[in-house]
Formats: C-alpha cells, structure tokens, sequence
C-alpha cells in the first residue's frame, strides 16, 4: 500500500476522533491524497496552493493557543521551501504535523 494513501485515510480517521484536527495542503492533494479528508470535513480543510512558506505559516497560527492541530502536506522536497518558516515552528514548539511525500531530488522532472 502506497504511504500518501495511506496518510489520507488515517488523516479521515484522525478527524472523526478529534474535531481540532484540520488538514492543510499544498495544491498535492490528488497525491497526498488528503483530497479524503477535504471530502470528509470541508470545513476543516485549507488548500494553500502552490505557496508553502505559507502553508507553514497559516499552519503555525492555526496551531496558536491550542485551537487546532493542523496536518500539513506537500511534497517533501517543496517543504525546504519553507525552511525558515518551519525553524520557527519548531522553536516556538508549534503543534503542526508535517507530511511530505514524494521524496527525492527527481520529482517534477
């Protein structure tokens, strides 16, 4: 079984178990499949498109004072994309999960 199926079911899975959860994604959700949970909980979903310092950002402030728990997914190569803005996530010990697939240095080629 493919790992981005996967991820997509366990994230439905997560969201019928706690309303906090949300799911964020960055215009990869045909592959991420993440595109389950969007089904399942349109309101809980954000589609961040092609723009993934901002898909981290709008995930740390999501997560700010414990209002959600933000599941974020792109491919993992474009998340270096976003580097600075997950450092910061990390020191102020923001409570987002990161998911990225695809991995490699081949992917969009």
């Amino acid at each position: 079984v493919a790992t981005r199926l996967v991820y997509g079911t366990a994230l439905v899975k997560l969201g019928r178990s706690n309303h906090r959860i949300i799911a964020l994604d960055g215009d990869t959700k045909n592959s991420t499949y993440s595109i389950k949970f969007r089904e399942a909980y349109p309101n809980r979903y954000v589609e961040c498109f092609i723009a993934e310092q901002n898909l981290v950002g709008v995930a740390v402030g999501a997560a700010c004072r414990n209002r959600t728990i933000p599941y974020i997914s792109t491919f993992a190569t474009f998340f270096t994309r976003a580097m600075d803005q997950l450092r910061m996530a990390a020191i102020s010990q923001a409570n987002i999960k990161c998911c990225g697939s695809h991995c490699g240095i081949s992917i969009g080629i």
